[in-house]
């Protein structure tokens, strides 16, 4: 690469190139076409930001009334759970004192093999 091909612009240069952005800028902003004047970005800010609130607000409750929903559902179920397990115990205290009954009579029932 040779010197040549890396010529910078001088301080001249800089200021005629600048000088041609400056005109064309002077030839375009006339002719720009002024977009109307609506809400600024600022302001909608708040406003999305608010709606988001408002929507968490509101999720906040269903979630709220749904927990609150669960726990009433659930009172009478754990009391229905508490009375299964208790008529399963008696089932099973009953179940015990029939086996210790029948199985002395079925002892003495069959005859006992001699295998002598």
């Amino acid at each position: 690469m040779s010197t040549e091909a890396l010529k910078l612009p001088t301080l001249a240069g800089w200021t005629e190139m600048f000088a041609v952005f400056e005109g064309n800028l002077d030839q375009w902003l006339p002719q720009a076409v002024e977009l109307e004047s609506g809400p600024t970005p600022q302001c909608a800010e708040p406003t999305q930001l608010r709606r988001f609130e408002e929507r968490l607000k509101r999720l906040q409750t269903y979630l709220d009334r749904a927990e609150d929903d669960a726990e009433q559902a659930m009172a009478p179920l754990t009391t229905e759970i508490q009375a299964l397990r208790q008529w399963l115990d008696e089932l099973n205290m009953a179940r015990a004192k029939l086996m210790e009954r029948t199985v002395p009579e079925v002892r003495e029932k069959v005859p006992e093999t001699d295998s002598a």
